[in-house]
């Protein structure tokens, strides 16, 4: 085993279907890529994407000399297991020291501290810079981990909070996706669900920030504003994009996912593609988007992406009134319909995702997303809807002013989402409905949007039998 500086690992059960988040931030490899480039030795491990007995994390620590083990506690769903991991790692190796980080972990710092002695440090915000100093800081005592940008720790017994001074500036994520990408030790880092990997496709992030705040996000411009230190936004160019895809492609990962919509501009999108058309790279793309895609980009779409590809839009509610509340970006919905039609006719795969228990949202709303999806299907004559569960974020305008949604919350604290359950463990309750009610309707959404599609001349026929 090569010596290492530091060892991040990504938390979950090997060899297991039951991991809620299977696949690792991307934030970790471009640290890794960050490090690498000054000198500093690292390498990645993803635990649910592992063997069962792939990794012996104890003796991988002892046998490289890892003073640091980073472990994301980036979506609030592993938290749990980044707590648990960092005490289990205490346990077998005392002298090792723990850092979490992520979004999770950035809002619940100093709670973080007090309450998981296993813990050793927190980087709050963008990771690059902060790991490096510390790692370089780690063993040189107080003086210098107070110098350490970001970084949240103990001193004296006491929970120290460091300045956030340090965000990814747009230049600052040139580094190439692939770089980071060698330094996993995963002995696949292509399964199906996997290191980067969901459902086959590659997770790419192509920015930081956002220029929204919809109501259930964690992840929108006030949290990274308030929580992360960032003031604006980081995005690659299109043409680094383009080099990075083509990586991707070059590597073996040929279907890439781009989850993160931060502008409401198609500009850099516009500009990847027509990029990826000119070089003639055609990777299966699925692209999500929180407004609705012009005409202009679904062509350049059907143009660039190969044969599978799929755009994801975002609705959250068929009520127009309750997606105007809580969307940063609002349409109507004959202006969704429009572009549904307009994607069919350029054989553009356009999926719309649905939520219920947004906050504002009454029966009648209710019954409005279930006669959208209807009309959606009448009219395009094939089901476009999906349905999404939506539990309660750490960070988003829901959890930190829940008196303004009118809202009851059951999680408040970072030992809270600790007690999560599974996937319908939504975490609050509205004046409408309860959290049961919650989750009632979002299992009939659900049904509603998996029953099969008729096809055209059948409900041709139904309509023409009398009453």
């Amino acid at each position: 085993m090569k010596k290492l500086d530091c060892l991040f690992v990504n938390p979950g059960e090997p060899g297991s279907g039951r991991n809620p988040i299977p696949i690792m931030p991307a934030g970790l490899t471009a640290i890794a890529g960050y490090l690498a480039r000054h000198s500093v030795r690292s390498a990645i491990v993803n635990l649910p994407s592992a063997g069962r007995r792939e990794f012996d994390l104890p003796a991988l620590i002892r046998e490289s000399g890892a003073r640091l083990v980073g472990i994301p506690a980036h979506w609030h769903r592993q938290a749990g297991a980044a707590a648990a991991l960092a005490a289990r790692l205490k346990k077998a190796v005392p002298e090792v020291r723990t850092v979490l980080g992520g979004y999770t972990a950035s809002r619940f710092a100093a709670e973080i501290l007090r309450g998981c002695p296993a813990v050793d440090f927190v980087v709050r915000g963008d990771g690059e810079l902060p790991m490096l100093e510390l790692v370089r800081a780690a063993a040189a005592g107080a003086a210098a981990l107070r110098r350490v940008p970001n970084l949240a720790w103990r001193e004296a017994g006491r929970v120290r909070l460091n300045p956030m001074t340090y965000s990814t500036s747009s230049s600052g994520l040139g580094i190439p996706v692939t770089e980071g990408l060698g330094l996993i030790l995963n002995r696949d880092p292509r399964p199906r669900r996997g290191v980067l990997c969901e459902d086959g496709m590659f997770n790419y992030l192509q920015a930081r920030g956002c220029s929204e705040s919809c109501s259930a996000c964690g992840g929108g411009r006030d949290f990274h504003r308030k929580f992360l230190g960032r003031k604006g936004m980081a995005i690659k160019s299109p043409a680094e994009q383009a080099e990075d895809i083509s990586r991707l492609m070059a590597a073996g990962f040929g279907r890439v996912q781009i989850p993160l919509d931060p502008l409401d501009s198609d500009k850099y999108r516009l500009g990847l593609l027509s990029l990826l058309a000119r070089r003639k790279k055609k990777p299966v793309l699925k692209m999500e988007l929180c407004g609705l895609p012009s005409r202009e980009l679904l062509a350049a779409f059907s143009r660039a992406a190969a044969d599978g590809s799929g755009i994801t839009v975002f609705a959250g509610s068929g009520s127009e009134r309750v997606r105007r509340l809580n969307r940063g970006r609002f349409y109507t919905n004959a202006a969704l319909l429009s572009a549904l039609k307009e994607a069919g006719r350029l054989g553009v795969n356009v999926w719309v995702t649905f939520t219920t228990g947004l906050p504002f949202e009454t029966r009648e709303d209710l019954l409005e997303t279930e006669r959208l999806i209807r009309l959606m299907r009448s009219e395009l004559g094939k089901n476009r809807a999906g349905v999404y569960v939506f539990p309660l974020e750490p960070g988003s305008p829901m959890f930190e002013s829940p008196a303004r949604y009118g809202l009851k919350l059951r999680r408040r604290s970072f030992a809270d989402f600790l007690r999560q359950g599974g996937r319908y463990d939504i975490g609050y309750s509205t004046p409408h409905f309860s959290e049961r009610e919650i989750v009632r309707n979002l299992k009939c959404l659900e049904r509603l949007a998996a029953e099969p599609v008729r096809p055209r001349a059948d409900r041709q026929l139904k309509k023409k039998r009398p009453l």
